[in-house]
């Protein structure tokens, strides 16, 4: 154990020996060259550096001008959450810098709604609006319906992908040139996808999705609107009633056809008929006293409805012949009957009507009429009982034209337009006599 440690002591006392003597020669060494070192040297020539090119300066903008990205483009969704199956609208808008001396020329071929691709959204259908250009830009839009179908993304946020829009820059500056292909990358977009049902769910559950207050408030407007039906239905049973009853009570009060009586139109178109055939008796056997009788009847009949007085009407059958007086006229198709009419007016009557300050007086049309016809009926009477048997052939025929045209004003005048016409005339004149008369 000694003889080790003594060997040990003497290998270190040999090692620090060695450094020590290394030391002093480098010493020596260097006391050596200091003085070659002062020798002055010789100074050395070295090659010129080559200059290096100074930049040129940037051109200046000129004014008014601002840097901008040739081409922007981004989404738009009109939801932010939809549900699988269901159709919504994705809009895509760009817009490119377009000048006269800077156009950008974009492929916007892979944007349309046939070719585009934004899986795993499926484009249903889409459009191109019109292009709006305000300068310096060139807005593009594209619509696009989508929807997404699979049963992979309930209750997940679904990346509508980004597109890529390929485009180049020309410029018309030194003589135009054109850019090389570059490549717009739009950002994809995030949309929501409900989960219709919750995670742990195990079957499908579908409830209604109204409450028993909304169903009470239903059960309750359905009542009101069936008593309100009910109470119209009872309103209108009760008229169709009446209705019934009175159509009935009408039927069963009704005189028979054979006895009502003739329109009066009815009665003046007879008597335009019964002096046309007097006329032509008259052409082929000339006057007499029948005729004159006839046409008296006729005339008489025709005064009568023009003063407003009423004719006598006896329906009979049609093998009974008409008196001296009666004027026969035809009534029914199936069953025909015979209605004789008759009046006893007479020009006097006319004249006394007319002159009656108590009663209202005809106007002025129906005035020039009945003295028409009194003039005619003076004649025809005056003729009719003749003593002696002398007619005068020309006063005659002068009483029938005259009495005929007189009977077809009248007949016009009847028609119910032109009484309608006459009653409001009569009612304006008599409301504007009692204002006056105030």
């Amino acid at each position: 154990m000694r003889q080790r440690t003594v060997v040990g002591l003497i290998a270190v006392f040999i090692g620090f020996g060695a450094f020590a003597a290394g030391v002093a020669a480098q010493g020596a060494q260097s006391s050596q060259a200091a003085p070659a070192s002062q020798t002055p040297a010789a100074p050395k020539v070295s090659a010129p550096k080559a200059a290096k090119p100074v930049p040129a300066a940037p051109k200046p903008h000129a004014p008014g001008d601002v840097e901008v990205e040739p081409i922007a483009c981004w989404w738009k969704t009109d939801r932010n959450a939809v549900n699988v199956g269901e159709r919504f609208t994705v809009t895509l808008t760009c817009s490119f810098v377009d000048t006269n001396a800077i156009k950008v020329v974009a492929d916007l071929n892979q944007l349309e709604p046939t070719t585009v691709a934004l899986q795993p959204f499926e484009v249903v259908n889409g459009v191109r609006h019109e292009d709006i250009r305000t300068a310096p830009w060139r807005y593009v839009q594209y619509e696009y319906t989508t929807r997404i179908i699979g049963d992979t993304f309930f209750g997940k946020d679904v990346d509508i992908p980004g597109v890529k829009v390929t485009y180049r820059i020309q410029s018309s500056i030194g003589g135009g040139s054109q850019g090389r292909d570059q490549v717009y990358a739009l950002p994809a977009l995030a949309m929501r996808v409900n989960s219709l049902v919750p995670k742990k769910a195990a079957d499908i559950r579908d409830t209604t999705p109204d409450t028993f207050a909304e169903i009470e408030a239903r059960r309750l407007r359905s009542t009101g609107e069936l008593v309100a039906a009910a109470v119209s239905f009872g309103f209108a049973a009760v008229l169709v009633g009446l209705a019934l009853v009175r159509v009935v009570g009408r039927y069963r009060v009704r005189t028979p056809a054979a006895a009502r009586p003739l329109p009066l139109g009815f009665v003046l178109r007879g008597c335009l008929r019964a002096a046309s055939t007097i006329r032509e008796d008259v052409a082929r056997d000339g006057w007499s006293q029948e005729l004159a009788g006839r046409a008296l009847t006729v005339f008489r009949i025709a005064s009568a409805v023009a003063l407003g007085r009423p004719v006598a009407q006896r329906i009979v059958d049609r093998h009974i012949a008409a008196h001296d007086g009666q004027l026969a006229l035809r009534k029914g198709i199936f069953r025909p009957k015979m209605a004789l009419i008759s009046t006893s007016t007479t020009s006097g009557t006319i004249s006394r009507s007319i002159g009656d300050v108590n009663s209202v007086p005809p106007s002025s049309r129906t005035q020039m009429l009945l003295t028409t016809l009194s003039e005619s009926l003076a004649v025809l009477r005056a003729a009719r009982y003749s003593r002696d048997g002398q007619l005068d052939t020309t006063a005659l025929d002068a009483a029938l034209e005259n009495g005929t045209d007189a009977l077809k004003k009248l007949r016009f005048a009847k028609l119910w337009p032109m009484r309608t016409v006459g009653a409001l005339a009569r009612s304006t004149t008599g409301v504007g006599g009692t204002v006056w008369s105030r």
